[in-house]
């Protein structure tokens, strides 16, 4: 328990920085966002708020806490009795196990019963509560008039004549006022940007919900707010295979430990996974990324530019669902810019291309488009081509690290060596690659036909369903190729691609294969 903490009454002045912890403390616990701080502005509004009961916490000049008491009632047929009712209980996340919950909960109970209230009903965690007095309202005579008496549902008795209560518990009307979605998302944006998150571990109870910022082989890293929190797996997990192991970009579940290493305890269902074939390891597929909406495939006017390497790139994205954007970058040192934009324009319709000279600014500002808040963008692309040059332009401070270029073979120095998440303050999340010269192709089918689109296309036009394209008549390839439609070093990189992920994809399954027979001999062992 940290002795700093201070509680207090709350003033005018606290009002933001009160809602904006109660906003932090329940966002995306129970759904999607919250709503429990438009609830605070509404309570201290109504008439029946408690304001002297009520109390936050202060820590280093900074509210950390909130508890807001108002008045409830008892009904039991035509008799009803006054009782009061606390919510929302809030305590600033990063806060966690400083005890800030339980200070504003004895002192507060001490004021209630010394003002001569009988007692307290709430829903609540029912593994917090019990810890300060609490009991289990069923059986003492009272219900909740919606919910019943599930486990949720607890009373504090404050003085004498509580138990003697019957009947159904109502909270202040105010709480009714709360569910209108167009005036939460409204009222929501006095305040800093959160992603709303829809997931099927809500509700959350014990654990936290965090993001997987960083992976060095069995260890790894919680971005929990603005805290980066050591973690390492639950057991189980082992038994699992390499898809299902969390990756960057992963949000988790975890158990906090504030005095040592946190355990994730699940991976959280993901919107987007970025993979490709380990290249050490033949036919074993590497989980890069996941929940990626854009992909910035970045690559420099120099001997660093490669058409197929861009084809391969975008693939990969496409078959994750994630929006390729390859951005050509030192624009400025080419002196034939738009024949490199056509040229990759040419591989898919559904890859957006930008050039820019980041030091120069020159079209940076088209970029501004992908940073949308709430939007994670996977940085891919060889060292040197200008990346963390990019995006130090982009967000106005150097939030990474950028390396010379060496001047023999116009490449760069490695400046990032793991893959890492960073989190911009405009609500925008960076998943910054390794620089990769080489990115091979397996389990990508579908990334490979939507590259390719019009390939694929044409070839549904062939006289022959089993068309090869080599002699058969009617070939739409062939004629495509002969009339200028299609070039042919186009088709080639579609044929060698695609044979490429049918190869290694055919070892994947092999080795999956081979895996589960281990795993499974393992057991009768």
């Amino acid at each position: 328990m940290d002795t700093n903490i201070i509680i207090r009454k709350e003033t005018k002045d606290d009002y933001y920085n009160t809602e904006l912890c109660t906003l932090r403390a329940f966002w995306n616990i129970h759904g999607p966002g919250c709503n429990e701080h438009l609830m605070v502005h509404k309570l201290r509004q109504s008439e029946d708020y408690l304001p002297e009961i009520s109390r936050v916490a202060e820590l280093d000049g900074k509210i950390v806490g909130v508890i807001m008491y108002h008045k409830a009632r008892v009904v039991d047929g035509d008799k009803e009795t006054e009782i009061i009712a606390f919510g929302p209980l809030a305590v600033e996340p990063t806060c966690f196990s400083k005890g800030v919950g339980g200070l504003l909960l004895k002192e507060t109970l001490k004021i209630a019963r010394e003002a001569g209230y009988l007692g307290i009903a709430l829903c609540g965690e029912p593994d917090y509560y019990p810890k300060y007095g609490f009991l289990r309202g069923a059986g003492s005579g009272l219900e909740h008039a919606v919910f019943g008496t599930p486990d949720p549902f607890m009373i504090y008795p404050l003085n004498e004549g509580f138990e003697k209560l019957r009947g159904k518990f109502y909270e202040a009307k105010v709480f009714e006022e709360c569910d209108d979605e167009a005036e939460i998302a409204e009222y929501t944006k006095k305040f800093p940007y959160y992603k709303p998150l829809k997931l099927s571990c809500q509700w959350l109870h014990k654990e936290r919900l965090g993001r997987i910022s960083e992976v060095q082989k069995n260890s790894f890293v919680i971005r929990f707010w603005e805290l980066e929190i050591p973690a390492k797996l639950k057991g189980n997990f082992y038994e699992r295979s390499s898809e299902e192991l969390p990756v960057v970009g992963d949000y988790v579940t975890f158990a906090y430990n504030p005095k040592g290493e946190s355990t994730i305890l699940s991976v959280c269902e993901r919107a987007s996974l970025l993979q490709r074939p380990d290249q050490a390891k033949t036919g074993v597929m590497q989980y890069m990324a996941a929940n990626v909406d854009v992909a910035f495939i970045v690559t420099s006017l120099n001997e660093d530019y490669s058409y197929n390497r861009i084809a391969r790139y975008s693939s990969v994205a496409l078959e994750a669902g994630v929006k390729p954007v390859v951005i050509l970058t030192k624009s400025d040192l080419c002196g034939d810019v738009d024949r490199y934009i056509e040229e990759v324009k040419s591989i898919s319709d559904r890859i957006e291309v930008h050039a820019v000279s980041a030091l120069q600014g020159i079209g940076v500002d088209a970029l501004e488009r992908y940073f949308v808040p709430g939007t994670t963008i996977c940085l891919m692309g060889s060292s040197g081509a200008g990346k963390s040059t990019l995006i130090n332009t982009l967000s106005g401070e150097e939030v990474m690290k950028t390396g010379e270029v060496r001047t023999s073979d116009s490449t760069g120095k490695h400046t990032t060596t793991y893959r890492r998440l960073l989190e911009l303050g405009n609500g925008v999340t960076i998943i910054d690659m390794p620089g990769m010269r080489e990115i091979g192709i397996a389990n990508s089918e579908e990334g490979v036909k939507d590259t390719f689109a019009d390939i694929v296309e044409l070839e549904s036009c062939c006289r022959f369903s089993n068309c090869r394209h080599e002699t058969e008549p009617g070939c739409a390839i062939k004629a495509a190729i002969q009339n200028g439609e299609l070039s042919e070093e186009r088709y080639e990189l579609y044929q060698s691609l695609s044979r490429e992920n049918v190869r290694n994809y055919a070892k994947k399954k092999e080795i999956s294969k081979w895996i589960k027979a281990e795993k499974k001999a393992r057991k009768y062992r």
